[in-house]
């Protein structure tokens, strides 16, 4: 059964000519960027913790938070120490790494989305080029060889939009999901420092 699939999805991608391997090549890509932020965004929500227990347990052993929270933590008790209380300015700055690290990889994937359709359209120029070429040397006698131009066409359109579809539903979910942590995080940075 699954060596029946492995070769159906073979001949498959083998019959949409030479723009489906860029196609799968984006979709690896695409995906592997989807997996790497969902899998870091679970992690980081699994591990965050309340305000009042990052500032009560601070300098206890084996405290474990976010990263992100360990970090703004870190920077906001700095200020703490030298009697500072940090402004609107300095939490901006003391967030914009962690909002850069939320945000990486999200419009590559965007990008990567909308490039896949492209694609697909690419090589359905190509499969009708094919397809005229044919009628061009044998006229349109030849059903079977024009079947060939026709089906790349329809395979390489069918593959960029299966890529598409998902890839950008995924990564309006991610930022989506990004803008709701930059907000933990702002609230997280003016809470801690109203705790201290």
């Amino acid at each position: 059964m699954f060596s029946n699939l492995l070769t159906g999805t073979y001949e498959y991608l083998q019959s949409g000519g030479g723009i489906i391997l860029p196609l799968v090549v984006v979709s690896i890509w695409m995906w592997a960027l989807i997996l790497r932020k969902v899998l870091q965004f679970y992690r980081w929500r699994m591990k965050e913790q309340s305000i009042l227990d990052c500032y009560k347990n601070y300098q206890s052993p084996g405290f474990i938070a976010a990263p992100w929270q360990m970090e703004i933590l870190d920077k906001i008790m700095d200020y703490k120490n030298t009697n500072l209380k940090p402004d609107k300015k300095s939490l901006a700055r003391i967030q914009r790494p962690h909002h850069e690290q939320v945000n990486k990889h999200i419009n590559t994937i965007l990008v990567l989305a909308a490039v896949a359709p492209l694609l697909g359209l690419l090589g359905t120029v190509a499969g009708m080029i094919k397809t005229f070429d044919v009628i061009a040397f044998f006229g349109t006698g030849n059903a079977r060889a024009m079947a060939g131009g026709i089906s790349e066409a329809l395979i390489t359109t069918q593959t960029g939009l299966i890529v598409a579809v998902p890839g950008l539903i995924l990564g309006n979910f991610l930022s989506r999901r990004a803008q709701r942590i930059k907000g933990r995080m702002e609230r997280f940075s003016i809470g801690l420092v109203q705790e201290i």
